[in-house]
C-alpha cells in the first residue's frame, strides 16, 4: 500500500488523510524523478537500478531459443508456400 504525498519543509506532507492509527510504522522512500526532458537519458547503470534489475552473470543467460517441439512445426515450408502464391498473384 502507498500513499502519495510530497516533502514540505523538510517534513512528509500527504496528499490525503490516511486511514491508519497515530504511531503506525511506516517507510519513506523518494521517488525517482523523471527526466525532465524526453531525449535526457540515463546510463544503463542508473535505469538497471531504478528498475531493480543486474546484469546476467554471463552471457549465455541472454540465449534463448525455439522450444525444441517445435522446431520443425512446418512454418518455414507454409512461410515459402504463401509467398511464392503471393508472387505468383502479381500482374
Amino acid at each position: 500500500m502507498s500513499f502519495p504525498g510530497h516533502i514540505e519543509k523538510g517534513m512528509v506532507v500527504l496528499d490525503q488523510l490516511l486511514p491508519l492509527p497515530d504511531g503506525t510504522p511506516v517507510r519513506v522512500e523518494p521517488i525517482t524523478p523523471a527526466p525532465a526532458d524526453f531525449w535526457e537519458s540515463c546510463s544503463l547503470d542508473e535505469l538497471a537500478k531504478r528498475q531493480g534489475v543486474s546484469a546476467p552473470g554471463v552471457v549465455t543467460d541472454l540465449f534463448g531459443g525455439w522450444p525444441t517441439d517445435e522446431l520443425n512445426d512446418g512454418f518455414e515450408e507454409a512461410f515459402l508456400r504463401w509467398r511464392e502464391r503471393e508472387l505468383e498473384q502479381r500482374p
